[in-house]
């Protein structure tokens, strides 16, 4: 794989799109929140992104304008500091207030996860470049397992091809030499396995 198709499918698996598409396949195949009205499916929904999506592009894009990071792909582990930390506190401020709201305990359980996932990733990246593509992959793997055991949905395709996606993107970061094997299999982990237990 050369670096430009490497590049590419790092950009198509950014962890944010892949993080958007979780929530929305946890809005559709969980009953409880499927049933939800719309109005309140969009609330919800806008205090997650907001806060776990938009946050994060907010304090990179700032943090690269001032000349604080190199890149707003976060290459370097120093990069890392801020735009994680705004992360952790864009999840513990997600469940703080949906948690006060009362919404369905689904969502607060993917918040709690998510919140172990950011908070681990970001303790790691003080000393270790992790991979986060690969945490926000071991997610979205997580997720599907999730649905297909406890909703009793036949998922088993959809699982190989998140599985068999995991490694294309883990491949990517790899021969982009943005990450080492260890790194890639630590960082699917860090994603994967928090949801699987919690939820």
């Amino acid at each position: 794989m050369n670096k430009k198709v490497s590049y590419i499918i790092s950009a198509i698996f950014q962890p944010i799109i892949v993080n958007f598409v979780i929530i929305l396949l946890i809005f559709n195949y969980f009953p409880s929140l499927a049933a939800l009205s719309k109005n309140k499916i969009i609330t919800i929904i806008s205090v997650i992104v907001s806060l776990t999506l938009i946050l994060p592009i907010i304090v990179v894009t700032t943090l690269k304008l001032t000349n604080q990071i190199e890149s707003i792909q976060l290459k370097k582990l120093k990069d890392r500091k801020w735009p994680f930390l705004f992360t952790c506190i864009g999840y513990l401020m997600s469940f703080y207030l949906l948690n006060k709201a009362g919404v369905s305990v689904i969502i607060l359980k993917y918040l709690l996860a998510g919140c172990i996932s950011i908070i681990t990733l970001t303790i790691v990246s003080f000393f270790w470049q992790i991979s986060v593509h690969a945490a926000s992959m071991g997610t979205l793997v997580s997720i599907i397992i999730i649905i297909n055991n406890y909703l009793q949905i036949d998922l088993r395709l959809w699982i190989a091809v998140c599985i068999s996606l995991s490694g294309l993107v883990a491949s990517a970061r790899y021969f982009s030499n943005a990450h080492d094997i260890p790194q890639l299999i630590c960082g699917f982990l860090v994603g994967f396995i928090p949801l699987l237990v919690i939820m």
